[in-house]
This record gives structure tokens, sequence and C-alpha cells, in this order.
């Protein structure tokens, strides 16, 4: 069986469970609820693999798809780190699993990884196996704290650090996309230097800039709450896209137009500014949502 069936099974799997628990609790908690904060965590997910992974290496997804290292890499990250990682924390708060679920859950983890590495659809650099189950542990405790502080107390803050992770996740989206259909990518000279692979190096540029993206679109959102500060993030996307565009830092692919790039970050900034208008409040928009 070729490795990316095992990863979209898990991948599956996630996404299944997910939809098939906010439906069982719907009647407990918003399901724009579960929603948002299944999208936070995918987000923060999506961060600590981009420290863990595209910074220092750690391990390699062998999904079987790509002959480059980092396209099979980052192929791997968007399948498991927006289904399989996220539906398991949305699981232990929607249920209310306590600490012998969060040790069953680092200890299925840790023997999933420990499989996966022995199927050869995963491998390890210098992470190490109890890595995998205390890093589960401290997640998932902190995610079940972080959900908490969501329903009990919806201040300011809590409210606009959760949109920042769902920030992170919605408004970087099309970009890896987009690479690993090869209609764009990012390139400059130190970063590549730095990183030596040219695919690693376009991926550290755009997440390092939707990053601050993410954090100024949440403010323009979250902090100032006029409606002419909602239009900033997408003049900032148009004119930073442009640049990197005319500078060549951005580089479009021969079946590719530029506006295409510049229509859908803006379109998924939208979505982002819809998500935070209409969740997380104590009377959304739709009643029953």
């Amino acid at each position: 069986m070729p490795n990316i069936f095992l990863y979209i099974i898990l991948g599956f799997i996630g996404l299944v469970s997910s939809v098939y628990t906010i439906y069982k609790k719907r009647d407990t908690f918003k399901i724009s609820t579960l929603i948002v904060f299944y999208m936070a965590v995918a987000g923060l997910t999506w961060i600590c693999e981009f420290l863990v992974l595209g910074l220092f290496d750690s391990y390699t997804y062998r999904t079987g798809i790509f002959k480059d290292m980092w396209e099979q890499n980052l192929l791997g990250h968007l399948i498991l780190n927006t289904s399989l990682y996220p539906a398991t924390a949305l699981i232990m708060v929607a249920y209310s699993l306590k600490y012998r679920w969060i040790s069953f859950v680092a200890i299925l983890f840790t023997l999933i990884d420990y499989l996966c590495v022995r199927l050869n659809i995963y491998e390890h650099h210098w992470w190490r196996y109890y890595m995998t189950a205390v890093t589960v542990v401290v997640v998932l405790l902190f995610e079940d704290y972080w959900f908490k502080k969501i329903q009990e107390n919806r201040s300011k803050l809590i409210r606009t650090i959760t949109f920042y992770f769902v920030a992170i996740l919605i408004i970087h989206t099309p970009a890896p996309i987009l690479m690993l259909l090869n209609k764009q990518y990012y390139k400059l000279q130190f970063v590549t230097n730095l990183f030596k692979d040219p695919y690693l190096s376009s991926i550290i540029i755009i997440f390092f800039y939707h990053s601050i993206e993410a954090l100024i679109a949440v403010i323009c959102t979250c902090v100032l709450k006029k409606w002419y500060w909602a239009l900033i993030p997408f003049l900032i996307s148009i004119i930073s896209q442009s640049i990197f565009y005319k500078t060549n830092i951005m580089v479009i692919g021969g079946n590719w137009n530029f506006i295409y790039t510049l229509l859908i970050y803006d379109m998924f900034i939208a979505i982002f500014i819809f998500v935070e208008k209409n969740t997380l409040k104590s009377d959304s928009l739709f009643g029953y949502f």
C-alpha cells in the first residue's frame, strides 16, 4: 500500500470523528465554539510543527508522493495537523476526558509513532518516542485548560489569542496548497543560504509573513472594532504580495496568474473576518450556532 493512503486514513479518521463529536455535542456546546476550538488547535499545531519540523528538522514524513523531502513533509503536515491532532483535542474537551484518558492517548500516539517509523512512512532525526508522549500530555492539558477559559471567561484577551491561532490556520492555508501545486513559491537568498533547501526556504518565508499578517488581522478585527479597520488586512495583503511579486521574492508558475493569488489570499482573509465576527459571542448571529 502506498504511504499516502495511510496518511489519508489517519486524516479521514480525524475528520469523521470531529464531525461526529460536534454532532453529538451540539446540545451541550455551541457548534461554532467547537469549530473555532478545532481551528484554533489546528493553528497552534501548525505553529508548533513549523518550529519543530520546519526550523529544527526533527523528523520526516514519507508520503511517497513527491521527490523533494520538504514537499513530502509539507503534505504530511497538512494532512495530520489539520485533522488527527485537532480532532483528538476536540474529543477530549467535548467529552470532558481527564488524566487517565490523556495518559491513554499519549501511549496510543507513541505507539502510532513507533509503528509509522517501523513501516517507513515516518522517520525520526533527533526526535525520540518519549518526546511524543510528553508533547501529547502537555498539549492536551493546555488545550483542556484553554477550552474551559473559552467557555467560562470570554475575556478580550482569551478571545484575541484564540483567534490568532484561527487566523494562522485560515490565512496561511492557501500558501502550502499553491506551493504543492507548483503555482508559486518564495525565495530570499539569505534564507536559502541558511536553510539550503529552496522548498523549505519558501515555506519559512511565507509562514513568517503570514504569522505577522495574522497578527495584524486579529488586531484589526478583535481589538479595533470599527468596520473600516477590517479593510487594512486586505490592503496589506495586496500591497505586500505585489511587492513580493515585483521584486521576485514571489515566483509564479507558468500556468498561473498573480491576480489569482491576490484573490485567493483576500478570500481567505474575508473568511477569517466572517468567522471572527460571528463566533465566540454570547449571542451569535445565527442562534443555533
